[in-house]
């Protein structure tokens, strides 16, 4: 049972996507009830966005504070299109909404978080599509759940629908980025994996290339003065059991003074992924936890309070960095499976190929490897570029960060079919090469990849690099 009672962190909001149950504890059902009581009696007494008034350009409208102001609002908010989202990204989604209003600042009915509760723990989910999110608040996703809980929309599931909903929950409900915060959660967790399997299918190429571990040593860290490396180069470090010396050199001599950037600037490189990563997860853990629904009800200073923190400019900024950190990764992979196709460097055949000479070996690997490049290149480019003026002029801006979420998901995959390439290579070249490692985390990893067929003839290798993908989350753990 995870609970989510406002702290929350990023893991939990993982193990909800993958299908645990949630828990609300009775102290935060407790401290929301006063709070929503506490905007009852505030709502009487000065006007108040969205409850006693219209929204967007409409803000200016006086409205009845009534059940039919909150249902309209509801209903003409609940718009999206394109394809559907997958179910681990509605379950994120809710698991951060209902974490979020633990905080008791929304003034939403407590009645409302048990429900969602029970959506979870029901597995009876809205239908939530693919285009409605600009950055500044997930309404079209948030209102379909709330017409969901109700009975209007059908759910994935068996649901006991609530009663209608009044202003004092629609617009507190729907004024959250949550499904694009959940959907970073995500990206989060899978990165987090593939960064740490980088380090040992690198590992393997590195020692099937007898490359130079001097490059790992705590001299050359210093030298790049940069965040990020020292954990790259103690993974590899650890693979590799390169003593941490001044020079780095370990038992196995090295095959050049002086490596391609490939197997040479990795610590660097991929240093630059991994602390751009954990500045993405570090943002992603704050707004995850925090009431920024507007307007905000300050309890203590029982106020009233119009502000625009749900516009997502650091979250829409840290994804941009850990796509363009990612993309950058990418040509050294694209040097290493270079490296291993190259007979000057394996003192093999080209492409790592047997059987008749011409034969193409894994020629195409390389391709495939170049094409998912490609992919994360276009998912890197900046989506905070991006603005729009809506509402008539009553939001002018937006940080998109629900777009440069979409592109990190496109990345993650780009990502894995990448690593996998690099992996089949580097266990073909030490198979051919009859290298026998010692006992320790690196010869963990080739039995892990036994997995990977044998047989080295020209055929179809489409299953190998599925199976390679599946190994990553494997390796991560190596």
């Amino acid at each position: 049972m995870i609970e989510l009672g406002g702290s929350a962190v990023l893991a939990d909001v993982v193990a909800v996507a993958d299908g645990g149950r949630a828990r609300v504890p009775d102290a935060a059902i407790e401290e929301v009830g006063r709070a929503h009581e506490l905007t009852r009696r505030l709502s009487a007494e000065v006007p108040i966005y969205g409850r006693t008034t219209g929204v967007g350009a409409n803000k200016s409208a006086a409205v009845v504070d009534d059940d039919a102001h909150g249902l309209r609002l509801l209903r003409s908010h609940a718009v999206d299109a394109g394809p559907e989202l997958p179910e681990r990204a509605v379950r994120a989604m809710l698991a951060v909404r209902l974490n979020q209003l633990c905080t008791a600042g929304s003034g939403v009915d407590p009645a409302v978080l048990r429900a969602l509760e029970g959506m979870l723990n029901g597995n009876a989910l809205p239908t939530v599509r693919a285009h409605a999110s600009i950055g500044t608040g997930d309404l079209g996703a948030l209102a379909g759940t709330a017409l969901t809980l109700m009975g209007e929309r059908p759910a994935t599931g068996p649901l006991e629908p609530m009663g209608p909903w009044s202003s004092d929950s629609a617009l507190p409900f729907i004024s959250s980025n949550a499904l694009t915060i959940g959907r970073t959660c995500l990206v989060v967790d899978a990165l987090g994996r593939l960064d740490r399997a980088a380090a040992a299918v690198y590992a393997l190429s590195f020692r099937g290339l007898d490359g130079n571990p001097s490059v790992l040593s705590p001299a050359a860290v210093r030298a790049a003065a940069a965040p990020g490396v020292d954990v790259v180069a103690e993974r590899a470090r650890r693979l590799l059991e390169v003593p941490a010396g001044p020079t780095g050199q370990s038992a196995v001599p090295p095959a050049r003074i002086q490596d391609a950037f490939g197997l040479r600037a990795f610590p660097i490189s991929q240093g630059a992924f991994t602390h751009a990563l954990g500045v993405l997860a570090e943002q992603a853990g704050r707004v995850l936890g925090v009431a920024q629904e507007n307007p905000l009800f300050d309890l203590a200073g029982e106020a009233v309070v119009h502000h625009g923190a749900f516009h997502q400019a650091a979250l829409g900024l840290a994804l941009d960095g850990c796509n363009l950190a990612l993309a950058q990764t990418g040509p050294l992979v694209m040097s290493r499976i270079g490296m291993l196709n190259e007979p000057a460097l394996t003192g093999l055949r080209p492409f790592l190929a047997t059987g008749q000479v011409g034969a193409s070996g894994l020629m195409m690997v390389e391709y495939v490897a170049a094409s998912a490049l490609g992919e994360l290149r276009a998912a890197a480019q900046p989506a905070s570029l991006g603005t729009v003026v809506l509402s008539r002029g009553a939001e002018e801006d937006a940080s998109f960060a629900s777009q440069a979420v979409v592109q990190a998901e496109r990345a993650v995959a780009a990502y894995r079919t990448l690593l996998a390439c690099e992996l089949v290579g580097a266990v073909r070249l030490l198979r051919q090469r009859g290298v026998v490692l010692p006992a320790g985390p690196l010869n963990d990893a080739l039995e892990l990849a036994a997995a990977l067929p044998a047989d080295d003839a020209d055929r179809d290798q489409r299953d190998d690099l599925e199976i390679a993908q599946k190994l990553l989350d494997a390796l991560a753990w190596v």
